[in-house]
């Protein structure tokens, strides 16, 4: 943005009545020293990742009780005098040799109510940014340091807020980084292969040699003394058991007894992690997802109550593996409970991301990744669809099949975890109680056609194929190739004459 767009673009904060956030602030006086040096130094270190920080100055904070609203600013604005800008203006600029190095801020004044206010814009700060303590002592802060901002306060970080700042300015990717000791030996190439034919790749790199695919697809060195060197995530990606090079990656799965004793028994999936978020998808087709048949008295329909949706589940489990720290040594864990299932990992995710962000909202247009490299992989493997989507689905799954919305843990800023838990859809739980219970089923495993074909027949006995097509959306051809191969399973027939018969599940 050049300074005119920035002008306007503060301008609308308040023309908007903006609360104050990460990335806003409001302050009446230009003498609150202490707030403004910290909340400068906050914006400069940028741990929420945003293009810039807004302080403005000459306008008042006020709470919104009516919309439940805190920090909007207060119209008309308690402005400044014209005649005092520039000397405000250089009065903060002193405050300037108290942070170290010296941030770079924009300073731009404008009026709105028919008042004078100035905003102090800035710029994410290229070095790790610091009060010193005799900025601290010369404005009555509490105490110096790498402030940071969270939320709508500038703070000093906590323990795992300064290890995520350090990691940001150091450029550091534990992903990216080398193994001490791995070597392309180490490299399974058959699961090299079968990655590149998963993703469609060109035939040429498929029958490339070892070394050549693996530079290919920058697994190794690019330089002759690192050139035997592998990444971390090219173990993750392609080793038998990543683990035996990085602790714990791999998923262990816990299910706790459903007779009432406290035994709890544990599946492990320990193969490269790409493979672990299939095997665990399966795990839940073979293993969790139930439903029941239900047929309401006097109606010839049915309808299915399912448990969990596997969209959910498919989602939750696959952003376990892709989002986790690597570096950490716990394994991430998905633990099975008669009524809930919970998904932890032993990080949080990264700014400007938050776990509030994930209760509240289903979509995120401003997303970080700890693994880039395991991102892209994962999308090309069609594991994940379009970035920042995934929790989006996974809530609108839940809502179609009737549970409740998830919840995400914990509510404080200090655990280094990130949990979700998923309900069962309580219909189902009532009939899984009883013990008259419907018919119960396991989903049928189909084809994305037949399954619609299926479903459809199932749900609306009798229909022939137009009617098939119309109410499933699909071609009448697409429906007769489905039929087709529905009746070489043995799961429909046609029943009655061409005239007035149709299709039925058996």
């Amino acid at each position: 943005m050049n300074l005119n767009d920035l002008q306007q673009y503060a301008y609308h904060i308040i023309e908007n009545n903006r609360a104050e956030c990460d990335y806003i602030e409001y302050k009446k006086s230009h003498l609150q020293e202490d707030k403004i040096l910290k909340t400068i130094c906050a914006y400069a270190n940028n741990y929420m990742n945003r293009d810039y920080g807004f302080l403005f100055i000459g306008i008042e904070e006020v709470n919104d009780m009516q919309n439940n609203i805190k920090a909007i600013p207060l119209r008309p604005i308690s402005g400044l005098e014209e005649g005092q800008l520039e000397a405000i203006e250089n009065k903060i600029k002193s405050l300037f040799k108290y942070i170290q190095p010296t941030p770079v801020c924009h300073f731009i004044s404008n009026q709105i109510d028919n008042k004078w206010y100035l905003v102090i814009i800035v710029e994410p700060s290229m070095k790790l940014t610091e009060v010193t303590e005799k900025g601290a002592r010369a404005t009555n802060l509490h105490k110096g340091g790498r402030y940071i901002r969270v939320n709508r306060d500038s703070v000093l970080p906590t323990p795992r807020q300064e290890f995520e700042l350090l990691r940001k300015f150091a450029g550091y990717s534990f992903c990216d980084d080398f193994h001490d000791t791995a070597t392309l030996d180490d490299l399974n190439y058959e699961y090299m292969k079968e990655y590149l034919v998963k993703t469609q790749a060109a035939q040429d790199l498929r029958k490339l040699p070892k070394e050549e695919m693996a530079k290919a697809l920058k697994l190794v060195g690019d330089e002759e003394f690192n050139k035997d060197r592998v990444k971390n995530f090219a173990l993750l990606m392609f080793t038998d058991r990543p683990e035996d090079y990085i602790p714990g990656a791999h998923v262990e799965i816990i299910t706790e007894s459903k007779n009432g004793t406290s035994r709890m028994s544990s599946e492990k999936f320990d193969g490269p992690i790409w493979i672990q978020a299939q095997q665990v998808r399966n795990y839940f087709k073979d293993r969790i997802e139930r439903s029941y048949t239900i047929r309401e008295s006097g109606n010839i329909y049915h309808r299915i109550v399912k448990n969990w949706p596997d969209t959910a589940w498919n989602e939750f489990s696959t952003n376990m593996i892709l989002h986790k720290n690597y570096d950490n040594p716990n394994y991430a864990g998905i633990y099975i409970y008669p009524d809930r299932i919970s998904f932890t990992n032993h990080n949080r995710p990264l700014p400007p991301l938050s776990i509030q962000d994930l209760n509240e909202k289903t979509s995120f247009d401003i997303r970080s990744y700890l693994n880039p490299q395991i991102k892209d992989m994962f999308y090309a493997l069609h594991l994940i669809e379009s970035y920042g989507s995934g929790i989006r689905r996974a809530k609108n799954a839940l809502i179609d099949n009737g549970n409740e919305l998830p919840q995400f843990f914990p509510n404080n800023e200090h655990d280094d975890y990130t949990q979700v838990i998923m309900y069962i859809n309580q219909e189902y739980k009532e009939y899984e109680d009883q013990d008259d219970k419907p018919i119960h089923t396991n989903i049928i495993k189909l084809p994305k056609n037949q399954k619609i074909v299926y479903e459809t027949i199932f749900n609306n006995p009798g229909l022939r194929i137009p009617s098939i097509s119309k109410l499933c959306g699909l071609k009448e051809r697409s429906v007769e190739n489905a039929i087709r191969k529905l009746k070489k399973q043995n799961l429909v027939e046609y029943i009655g004459t061409k005239k007035d018969g149709g299709y039925y599940v058996n």
